[in-house]
Formats: structure tokens, C-alpha cells, sequence
């Protein structure tokens, strides 16, 4: 899968937004959002959460883990663990969507976009050095499958 496709599916990945007017009930394919009341915290999709943004119709919520202490605890867990640690769903999509839509929403924006930098490295490397390790160990296993087929069809 692309970016743009992992972003399109984490889209629709409910988000806590503030309305900055009121809206009538929205009749929506997955369902009826509303009525938004101005001032009043509602989830919403994240796909209809960057349209209301951009028109400049409310506030987005960041997620609980969209701050830099939990950050911090997310990047310290991954350098900790042998595998690869347990994230929320569509942090790295998420976070992308929210630094370009909605900066002005985010507090500590650059120590935020570091952290999450900082986390895929971790993972990213991980999932090099595993996979570099497989490979190895499929080409160890190649060999000697070779060799104990070499001397069965000697015989």
C-alpha cells in the first residue's frame, strides 16, 4: 500500500473535534453526525474532521497519544522492547494528517513531529535488522538444503 492509501483508510478513525458554529444533522454515508453544536466536543471521522478544519469550522482535538509525554513513553517502550511495540491504529498516518491540517491546533508541533520521527526510526530499524536476520538465516537454510540434497541424489 501507498501513504496515500494508509492515510485514506486511517481517515476514518474517529476524532474528538469543537465545532466553532452550529450545523444541522449531517446525513453521511456511515452514518448521521450531529447535530454539532459551536463550543460543544463531538467525535466525528477524521476525513470529516480535515474538511470541517479546512473550512475553518472548528478545532481538532488532538488524540491522547498526540502529546509530547505519551510520545516520549511510545519512543522509550520501543527502544526497550525486542519487537516492535503496540501502537494505537494509524499513529503515523494520523500524525501526518494533523501536522498538515492542523498546526495551529497542535501544542509543541516541532518537539511532536521529532517523537514521531524518532519512533518510526526505532521501528524502521527493527524491521531492518529482523529482516536482514531472516534472510540469513533463509540463505544458511538454502545451503545446507542444498548440500543434504546434493549428497541424497549421489547415492
Amino acid at each position: 500500500m501507498d501513504p496515500e492509501h494508509c492515510e485514506f483508510l486511517a481517515e476514518d478513525e474517529m476524532i474528538q473535534i469543537i465545532p466553532r458554529r452550529n450545523e444541522p444533522v449531517l446525513h453521511l454515508v456511515c452514518g448521521d453526525v450531529g447535530p454539532l453544536e459551536a463550543g460543544v466536543p463531538v467525535q466525528v471521522p477524521l476525513w470529516l474532521a480535515v474538511d470541517l478544519r479546512r473550512k475553518q469550522h472548528c478545532e481538532i482535538v488532538p488524540p491522547y497519544w498526540f502529546c509530547l509525554d505519551e510520545l516520549k513513553r511510545l519512543v522509550a517502550t520501543e527502544g526497550e522492547t525486542v519487537g516492535l511495540s503496540r501502537l494505537p491504529p494509524f499513529i503515523f498516518e494520523i500524525s501526518n494528517i494533523l501536522v498538515r491540517i492542523a498546526k495551529e491546533d497542535i501544542v509543541d508541533g516541532d518537539q511532536i513531529k521529532v517523537l514521531i520521527q524518532d519512533l518510526w526510526d526505532k521501528r524502521e530499524a527493527k524491521l531492518r535488522t529482523s529482516s536482514l536476520k531472516l534472510l540469513s538465516q533463509v540463505n544458511h537454510f538454502s545451503e545446507n538444503n542444498h548440500a543434504v540434497t546434493n549428497s541424497c541424489t549421489c547415492y
